[in-house]
């Protein structure tokens, strides 16, 4: 139990969840809403029954798993496709994909656990992976009541009317507006520090942008902002330790490179930490990797950064040491925002635009209050300072007036049923799947012609499907069986095991085409030089991928499923041969976190796939001996998580 009085919203949430309610909770980031399923944790335990605890991303299931197996010893388990530890037990932590895949698969599996809590629930509006949320609210078992917790809901009458509509128990919103931690924004422009809004309102300096001009013609002839004077800034005010968020890999050390004339710690705090981290690393043994050498100095003087391109393991021992206070400055990307537990005074922003997967955009004001919530720890701060670094030829006033002061976005359905999620469907319910449809929150928010839109193309899938026999005669085709347990990879898995492409793979082969299909390459990669083993391998493959493509757009279904890209094939041909991690990633060009990252998602593809009472025990046998070659050091996820730190 905290030992800090709770606040309302928290009384009346934890009483809600007492007399047999759903809940949502909406409340601003840092307002202490994980209290509330705590409780209903602690309910469930002592009424021996079983709860769910679902994240938007693996990182944050791999925290919320330390920190409640600290908190409940022996009585946690955690699921995310990768892992499997301790799966029956009472709490379990579930990515929200392999929630709502386990629904659809494994039903009774659940028939001991009254409570599932839904972390980050806005998630549902993500364009990439909203649906996933919004399935595993409609397809949630009756018996189960949820816990939804979100930061602010503009929409929530709503949002609540829908979940009223489909769900067996009644709910209760639980809204709170004000932080317990007040924030107090600042600004860094032409070089200036500006103590609020107003102040830099008045400079003018922001109002000399034009309407709609190219990027060339917004160029503003201004001071740059100083990183030096802005750390000065935050020094004065004692207002460490300090995240700063930036979009970028590369510019996260590149500005962690810059302050290396800062230090903040004393003697004694250096030795601590330097302490601390030898230790970590020696316990994860990964002193090979080439970003320690550039950390340790920075480390030394309180300064970190963190991001997807560092090994996992070199991750958690960054956030580790940032939990303890020792780091007082971090560069890092926006999943440090994610829920992630960190003490946190300041936050600055070094920029107030990024990519949203398809489009690069000014911040949604959700997401800036996403990252700007975690500042002001409570009971521990009195106040919490937001540093924004303003470009003047990158933003206007209005535009940063918005992104600060405007109404949070409603939360919008991003309903697509992936080809696996209506195969599972299509085999419990046949042809009424379409009675599904008017249960979704899509069709609740959506105006009849976007309702005929999304109707129109779930059976323009169902039609591809029994075109391509996968559905025939109202049944599943073993290669729909196969097809149905992998996620994102539907049709080039199925196609492939159709043509009996798969059965004549050597393991190594198999492994290549894996990690070929589940890789992205990023903006401007360059391709790679590849064997003749491997360009046979690319022209057969590519071959499948063009009757599918054709068959989708015959049908109008896009985006079209995933091409091969064979921009790892060499590294996963050295991992397989057994390679040790540090030599393979001197040898490749991607960062050592992608590549564990790929190679990770490989292994939950081939154990996906190795599931599946369709393939012949020859093909297990390969993929068997296939995941032993290279579910190994680093690569094993389970490994990991099972060290203590």
């Amino acid at each position: 139990m905290q030992d800090f009085k709770l606040d309302k919203f928290q009384i009346q949430a934890i009483e809600s969840s007492e007399k047999n309610n759903s809940v949502i909770v909406s409340a601003p980031t840092g307002a202490g809403k994980t209290l509330i399923a705590e409780r209903i944790i602690e309910n469930c335990l002592q009424n021996n029954r079983g709860v769910i605890y679902t994240a938007p991303i693996k990182a944050l299931s791999n925290q919320k798993f330390r920190d409640f197996s600290k908190k409940y010893p022996q009585k946690v388990g955690i699921l995310t496709g990768d892992v499997s530890i301790n799966r029956n037990a009472p709490i379990l932590i579930m990515t929200t994909e392999i929630f709502r895949n386990a629904i659809l698969t494994e039903p009774q599996s659940f028939k001991k656990r009254d409570w599932i809590v839904f972390d980050e629930i806005h998630y549902l509006d993500d364009i990439e992976r909203g649906t996933v949320w919004e399935e595993a609210i409609i397809l949630l078992p009756r018996h189960m009541k949820m816990l939804a917790l979100s930061a602010t809901i503009p929409n929530m009458e709503n949002f609540l009317g829908w979940l009223k509509k489909i769900h067996s128990f009644p709910i209760k919103a639980i809204i709170e507006n004000t932080r317990p931690v007040p924030l107090h924004f600042f600004f860094q422009c032409d070089n200036e520090i500006f103590y609020n809004f107003s102040e830099l309102k008045k400079s003018n300096l922001l109002y000399k942008t034009l309407k709609k001009p190219s990027y060339q013609e917004r160029y503003i002839f201004s001071k740059p902002n100083r990183i030096k004077n802005l750390l000065r800034e935050i020094s004065s005010k004692n207002a460490h330790p300090c995240v700063y968020f930036c979009f970028s890999r590369r510019k996260c050390e590149e500005l962690a490179g810059e302050t290396a004339s800062f230090n903040f710690l004393s003697q004694s705090e250096k030795d601590k930490i330097n302490n601390l981290f030898e230790n970590l690393l020696r316990k994860f043994n990964i002193f090979s990797s080439p970003h320690i050498s550039f950390l340790a100095p920075l480390i030394k003087k309180g300064i970190a950064y963190h991001h997807a391109g560092l090994l996992p393991t070199l991750k958690e021992i960054i956030e580790q040491l940032f939990t303890s206070g020792l780091i007082k400055l971090i560069f890092t990307t926006e999943t440090f925002a994610l829920g992630i537990n960190m003490p946190v005074k300041t936050v600055v922003f070094d920029s107030l635009s990024k990519f949203y997967g398809r489009y690069h955009s000014y911040l949604k004001t959700r997401d800036f209050y996403q990252m700007a919530g975690r500042a002001g720890r409570r009971s521990i701060d009195k106040e919490g300072f937001v540093f924004s670094r303003v470009n003047p030829s990158h933003i206007d006033i209005s535009s940063l007036e918005k992104i600060i002061y405007g109404e949070y976005e409603p939360i919008k359905s991003q309903l697509n049923s992936c080809y696996a999620t209506i195969l599972n469907l299509y085999k419990i319910m046949k042809d009424t799947i379409y009675d599904i449809y008017p249960k979704s929150f899509h069709f609740h928010q959506s105006k009849p012609w976007e309702k005929k839109t999304i109707l129109g193309l779930l059976k323009r899938k169902i039609s591809l499907l029994k075109s391509l026999g996968y559905i025939t005669n109202s049944e599943l085709s073993p290669k729909a069986i196969l097809a149905a347990k992998v996620y994102s990879f539907e049709l080039p898995i199925g196609e492939l095991f159709g043509g009996r492409y798969l059965d004549s793979l050597d393991e190594e082969s198999l492994f290549i085409l894996v990690t070929s299909l589940v890789y992205e390459p990023r903006k401007g990669e360059r391709r790679p030089k590849l064997n003749k083993r491997t360009k046979g391998l690319k022209r057969q493959l590519n071959e499948y991928t063009k009757i599918i493509h054709k068959n989708e757009r015959f049908f109008r279904i896009y985006p079209l499923s995933k091409k091969f890209f064979f921009h790892l094939s060499t590294a996963s041909r050295l991992w397989f041969e057994g390679i040790s991690f540090p030599k393979l990633s001197q040898l490749c060009y991607t960062d050592e976190g992608e590549l564990v990252r790929y190679f990770r998602m490989s292994v939950q593809v081939l154990r996906e796939m190795y599931s599946s009472e369709v393939i012949s025990d020859s093909f297990k046998l390969k993929i068997s001996n296939c995941l032993t070659k290279v579910n190994r050091d680093i690569i094993d996820a389970e490994k990991q998580l099972r060290q203590q730190i």
